[in-house]
């Protein structure tokens, strides 16, 4: 596992944990930022156990019925700049 992920209901709430993780030092690995593909507000932090954690606020719903599929030519649409001092302290998975 690489990260995970914790929903929140506000933009608000993203922002203010993203204080939070900062005032108490917590590395962030990846700043505010949304993705292209699922339209996430986000930012991602390093855990004590090396995981990454993942601070997000909503995304699309998948409707199976009338999904189209999509192709995207970047990972983000602003934001996300990774921080490469915390990115490097947080171990990546082993690969079996």
């Amino acid at each position: 596992m690489w990260h995970f992920m914790l929903e929140t209901n506000t933009l608000d709430d993203v922002g203010a944990a993203l204080d939070l993780a900062t005032a108490a030092g917590v590395p962030v690995v990846s700043t505010l930022g949304r993705h292209s593909n699922d339209q996430m507000v986000s930012f991602y932090m390093s855990t004590p156990s090396g995981f990454v954690g993942r601070v997000r606020l909503g995304g699309r719903l998948v409707d199976d019925a009338v999904w189209q599929v999509q192709r995207h030519d970047r990972g983000t649409l602003w934001g996300h700049k990774v921080h490469l001092e915390a990115a490097q302290a947080t171990p990546a998975p082993a690969v079996r």
